[in-house]
């Protein structure tokens, strides 16, 4: 890095601390320090179990203590793969606790992404799921760490038993183990598994101080506070989710709504049983809610804002939000900016919601920049950039980083995008070549390797597909060898299947053709798939 970045550096460095946005308090502390302030206010609320700041400081306390006891320390990492559950939650927070890594994975992952992601990660502590619809997790595991030559300290099973595996401690209890303290505001504490534009899941790191960044700002937007009412919907072993259900309510003393998974028609209930006055997510949930409530469902409370972020939201949805009375708009974020970097205002004007991603929020910077990575003017159509106190430590492995964080610390998604001179975002393409189902970013690279596996196909294209409900669904294009004849796409769902593949990475739309299109360099040339008649099958 040159001089001149390490000056600019410390200026910007300097000015997030001066604005508030940086300072020192760890992600650790948060609970605790919540708890002893107001200890018998309630902070969530899971299928009718209310439980308060100062009872889940207490659990958090236990099951840190646990970790110690068994030979986790600081800096290790713990893996939390879990579905919608409290200990989803507790163990997650536990880890903050002792100074630990968390470590949270999405459920749907099989063997296909865990075995790159426990191989990357060596986790000391694993918590995951007996049993998960009709597959056993707790298995799945059990084979990998075999096959990778990995021994945790300790490995924790939920909704069941397993020799090897102890359970989740169940509640507050005395305990006179001393607990490390917890990692520094600078040092990485979360460590979130991406999809990107390669098969292997990357492995991004957040600091304390890049996720209190990003809740100072997201507060500011959202006019939040202790009044505020979170319901949470998104896997708590996702940073939407976790964030949502526990980190941001405490953040600002109110409370959250958690559910086990979505189910519309208990949304609009909840919503009005429990007063809900914010929501986060991707498009699939507000699309359902507007449905339900120009029924006429929820006649005494409906939600009044909903900030839709991780997948593309059609503007004609924000309109009809709007009619049933819930102020909808638009968010830019990923991962690696640990949440949105800009947002609208629930009151800014509706034609700027329907059709902008949010202005960039106080301290981040996003421009515009052409193939030579020089700046374009403001309005002109180019790729994204993004600098600012919210930004990812970096990635696990050191050649990403590199690559994907300049000298100057401008970090490049692959996004393309306009910038206004007002600093309203519009995000127009990416040209990292992924798929965004529901708010899950899945590696269209990944689903194409998996398919060509299979002896019958000759080439694979896989691209997004628009999708009413989930703003993108995965869509396949074949070219079979010859002699093979197409019956359906049954035999190749079974071979993905097999290759335990996420299930929500399956194809939904098949298409069979005559070729590919290609370059003249031999690249596929994706934007052609839908202008290709299929084959008669």
């Amino acid at each position: 890095m040159t001089t001149t970045s390490h000056a600019s550096a410390g200026y910007r460095y300097a000015t997030y601390r001066a604005t508030g946005l940086w300072n020192d308090e760890r992600i650790g502390d948060l609970v605790p320090s919540r708890a002893k302030r107001h200890p018998g206010r309630e902070l969530f609320c899971f299928e009718g179990r209310r439980v308060t700041y100062g009872e889940f400081d207490g659990w958090t306390r236990t099951v840190a203590a646990d970790l110690v006891r068994r030979g986790v320390r600081r800096g290790d990492r713990v893996l939390v793969q879990l579905p919608n559950s409290l200990e989803a939650l507790v163990m997650q927070v536990a880890a903050f606790r002792i100074g630990a890594v968390d470590v949270p994975v999405v459920p749907i992952y099989r063997q296909h992404e865990m075995r790159r992601i426990l191989e990357d990660c060596r986790p000391a502590a694993i918590a995951t799921a007996a049993e998960l619809s009709s597959r056993r997790p707790v298995e799945e595991i059990d084979g990998l760490l075999a096959e990778l030559g990995l021994n945790p300290a300790v490995r924790y099973v939920v909704g069941g038993e397993r020799d090897g595996w102890e359970q989740v401690p169940p509640g507050p209890e005395e305990t006179d183990v001393e607990l490390p303290e917890p990692l520094s505001a600078e040092e990485p504490a979360l460590l979130l598994y991406t999809s990107g534009t390669t098969s292997a899941p990357k492995g991004a790191l957040l600091s304390s101080r890049a996720l209190f960044a990003h809740m100072r700002n997201f507060q500011e937007v959202l006019e939040a506070g202790e009044h505020t009412v979170t319901l949470a919907a998104t896997p708590l072993s996702h940073l939407g989710g976790f964030v949502a259900g526990v980190i941001f309510p405490a953040f600002l003393g109110g409370r959250s709504v958690i559910m086990r998974g979505w189910q519309p028609d208990e949304a609009v209930s909840l919503i009005e049983q429990e007063r809900v006055s914010l929501m986060m997510g991707a498009t699939v949930f507000l699309s359902d809610l507007v449905d339900r409530y120009e029924k006429g469902l929820a006649p005494s409370h409906r939600l009044p804002v909903y900030a839709c972020a991780g997948a593309a939201i059609p503007p004609p949805l924000v309109d009809r939000a709007a009619q049933v009375g819930v102020s909808a708009f638009r968010a830019y974020g990923m991962t690696e900016t640990a949440g949105v970097c800009a947002a609208a205002e629930r009151h800014d004007p509706l034609d700027r919601r329907r059709a902008w991603d949010g202005r960039i929020l106080r301290g981040m910077e996003i421009q515009v920049v052409d193939g030579e990575r020089r700046p374009l003017p403001p309005g002109t159509v180019g790729e994204l950039r993004i600098r600012g106190p919210q930004l990812l430590s970096g990635y696990t492995d050191p050649e990403l980083t590199v690559t994907q964080i300049d000298e100057e610390g401008w970090f490049y998604p692959g996004d393309v995008g306009v910038v206004d001179d007002q600093g309203w975002v519009q995000m127009t393409g990416r040209s990292k070549d992924i798929i965004n189902r529901g708010g899950e970013k899945f590696s269209t690279m990944d689903i194409e390797l998996a398919i060509a596996s299979h002896p019958d196909v000759e080439s694979v294209a896989v691209t997004a597909v628009p999708d009413a409900r989930l703003g993108e669904a995965v869509g396949a294009w074949l070219a079979l060898r010859s002699g093979v004849e197409w019956r359906g796409p049954e035999q190749l769902i079974a071979h993905l299947e097999q290759a335990k593949l996420a299930k929500q990475k399956i194809p939904t739309h098949w298409h069979v053709v005559s070729d590919i299109p290609r370059s003249a360099t031999g690249k596929i040339q994706k934007h052609r798939l839908a202008e290709i008649e299929d084959l008669e099958s």
